[in-house]
């Protein structure tokens, strides 16, 4: 099961985004469009979920007015590519994602992430915000 442990780290990682792999409590990626940062992160996200049963996380779009807009589209798609399902503990909701050890990812727009709810979002260990 060699995708399904560390297999980000056994690819080949873009130079750009090697930093994103060392521990830090906060981490940052910007550039233009097509650049894989969302692709790159998700994945990411994928693979701390399986590493870290029971992780709690939430994707932030800045303007998201519906589901078909946030990145839980391409986490199902990443979901799909990676053969993950049911059976490794991901299942897929209308507004969120189950993952191993009872861990969720939700999403969720900044008009309606006021800095309060964010603030009471317990016990999240990650947080992928992105812009327009």
């Amino acid at each position: 099961m060699a995708k399904k442990d560390g297999w980000i780290r056994n690819h080949r990682t873009p130079c750009a985004f090697r930093p994103l792999l060392e521990p830090s409590r906060y981490k940052g990626a910007y550039g233009g469009r097509g650049s894989g940062k969302s692709h790159f992160l998700a994945e990411l996200l994928i693979e701390h979920c399986l590493w870290q049963r029971g992780l709690l996380a939430v994707c932030i779009r800045e303007v998201q007015r519906t589901l078909k807009e946030s990145s839980k589209r391409l986490i199902e798609a990443k979901l799909r590519k990676l053969g993950l399902g049911e059976a490794e503990g991901f299942r897929i909701f209308e507004k969120q994602i189950q993952t191993p050890g009872d861990g969720v990812i939700i999403f969720t727009g900044m008009q309606d992430a006021y800095a309060e709810r964010i603030k009471s979002l317990e016990g999240f260990k990650r947080a992928s915000n992105q812009g327009p």
